[in-house]
């Protein structure tokens, strides 16, 4: 079997927005801060699972909404989840299901974050 391009899986990578380089700045602020909640954390395992509502959240950890819903709206403004769906409640309120987002995120400090040049280290270290 040939061996293919690194050229060509790098250019697939990023057009399936599935690789997000990050430079170590203020953009990647609200990223760090959320990965760095304990709170978040768990969300983001349930969700890695699972696709879940507020609710469904809200009762799988044993937490008040309003401190969960701070959560969610911290890793969604993040990129780390995404509302997968909408749903309707039969009181007709909108129920948003989350889901974790299938991302790989590398964050570079210094001033330029190239993802081809990190999808080229990246595909030259071994396979664990």
């Amino acid at each position: 079997m040939p061996e293919q391009n690194p050229n060509t899986k790098v250019a697939s990578f990023e057009k399936q927005r599935k690789l997000l380089v990050l430079p170590l700045s203020g953009d990647s602020r609200k990223l760090v801060r959320a990965l760095s909640n304990e709170t978040s954390l768990k969300i983001l395992e349930i969700l890695g699972k699972k696709s879940m509502s507020a609710g469904d959240l809200s009762e799988s950890l044993d937490m008040r909404l309003n401190t969960l819903k701070y959560n969610l709206d911290s890793l969604e403004e993040s990129g780390l989840i995404s509302v997968q769906q909408i749903k309707w409640s039969r009181k007709g309120r909108k129920i948003k299901v989350y889901a974790a987002v299938e991302q790989l995120i590398v964050l570079v400090p210094g001033k330029k974050a190239d993802p081809s040049s990190v999808l080229r280290i990246l595909n030259s270290c071994p396979a664990s």
